[in-house]
């Protein structure tokens, strides 16, 4: 059987990949988003200072940037089951030992660990995503993007939150690393079997492993791509890590309700990858940018000025809004610069790019929420997205590319 991610452009998908991938990005994203919801709760559960819950949600950023390019030519070399699998038994291991301390310290440690680990998962699922993309269109494209999203910010907040009342923390560590190992059951139906054996003699190399990154240097809309996917991930990485500290520390919200804020986020979030693909074909992806920008601009500012609870809300589900229509807009693009380069290099950088958002915003966290308050903090991320949506609003060139047909960029792509 030929591997998914190699197989010819317009070979249908079959019902058994289809039903079976978006399974296993649903547990895939289910895994992830209990575990962050989980070490942000367990955090304040520990009584964590502000530079240690700034330091832990960096570390959940930390591995993934390091490790994304290498984990890239992993996949090419020895097929992404055996890299999918590796990285969910070292994953499950990991968070299993969770309970042997409860020292901010320790989590912290065991947090960065696991984040050198993530890769081997995202790569994979990133390089059949985008392979099929053009196959399933923008719209059924997002239901396949939003299968995972929905495990990841719409499911797993409310199942942290069942897991802790039922199981406490150590036994919600347990249950992560089950749905670890649980994703394994459908990977060989969607991952490649065999690796490639006459590149995986080769010695590995730092030239090809920073090949990828010559693209950001030669291609100028898979720059700004780059930019929108590393701010996006900024904004939603903070506030997925920070809001619930925020609703507690400052609204004194019970942990119940300030969970709810990241659910109500992830069903918008969610619901607009399901149901905002076609729309964006309609409209244009240039006025789709335009809009996403805006609405996370408005939704960031207004979380850094509330004064009242009732103002996280509506702010909550701009943002989620916001960053869905952006989610879908990036990773046509994304798509596009593959079409006409390789999919096995935007892949890897897609997975190193975002992750490198997050642990700025981590790191922010944690050198300037005890000075200016984690809330304050939110109003400079939304300033530069402001910045972004006159930048993209008035670059002719970005639009051209956003406009070009698919035929046009299949003339151009590698073998």
């Amino acid at each position: 059987m030929m591997p998914v991610e190699n197989s010819p452009v317009l070979e249908p998908l079959s019902f058994k990949f289809a039903s079976s991938f978006i399974v296993l990005t649903i547990l895939a994203g289910l895994g992830v988003g209990v575990a962050r919801v989980l070490t942000s709760l367990y955090a304040v559960h520990i009584q964590a200072t502000a530079l240690q819950l700034g330091l832990i949600a960096a570390a959940q950023s930390i591995g993934l940037l390091f490790m994304a390019l290498p984990v890239g030519v992993m996949v090419q070399r020895f097929g992404s089951l055996r890299i999918f699998s590796l990285g969910s038994l070292i994953g499950a291991a990991l968070y299993s030992l969770q309970s042997l301390s409860a020292s901010a310290w320790y989590l912290l440690a065991l947090t960065a660990l696991v984040s050198f680990v993530l890769p081997m998962r995202f790569v994979s699922i990133h390089t059949v995503f985008l392979s099929n993309l053009r196959r399933l269109g923008p719209a059924k494209a997002g239901w396949f993007r939003g299968s995972h999203m929905m495990g990841f910010f719409l499911i797993a907040p409310a199942l942290t939150v069942l897991l802790i009342e039922h199981a406490g923390y150590h036994g919600a560590f347990y249950a992560v690393a089950a749905l670890f190992l649980t994703a394994m059951v459908f990977a060989p139906v969607c991952f490649s079997r065999q690796p490639r054996p006459a590149a995986a003699l080769q010695k590995l190399t730092w030239a090809e492993i920073a090949e990828p990154l010559k693209l950001i240097k030669t291609h100028p809309h898979l720059r700004t791509v780059c930019s929108l996917e590393f701010m996006s991930n900024i904004a939603n990485n903070y506030f997925g890590f920070f809001i619930v500290v925020i609703a507690i520390q400052n609204f004194q919200l019970q942990e119940s309700l300030a969970v709810m804020l990241l659910t109500v986020q992830g069903i918008v979030f969610v619901g607009s990858l399901f149901s905002l693909g076609a729309l964006a074909e309609i409209a244009g992806y240039h006025k789709f940018y335009v809009i996403g920008l805006s609405l996370i601009s408005f939704a960031l500012i207004s979380l850094s000025f509330a004064q009242q609870v009732l103002w996280l809300w509506p702010a909550s589900v701009a943002l989620g809004l916001g960053l869905g229509m952006l989610h879908i807009a990036n990773f046509m693009s994304f798509a596009k610069v593959g079409e006409q380069t390789s999919m096995s290099k935007i892949s890897p950088l897609l997975a190193m790019v975002g992750p490198a958002g997050g642990l700025l915003g981590g790191i922010a966290g944690a050198m300037f929420g005890q000075q200016l308050g984690l809330q304050n903090l939110f109003a400079p991320i939304g300033i530069t997205f402001l910045c972004l949506t006159f930048f993209v609003f008035r670059n002719l060139s970005f639009q051209q590319f956003l406009q070009q047909e698919p035929s046009t960029q299949l003339q151009r792509q590698e073998p």
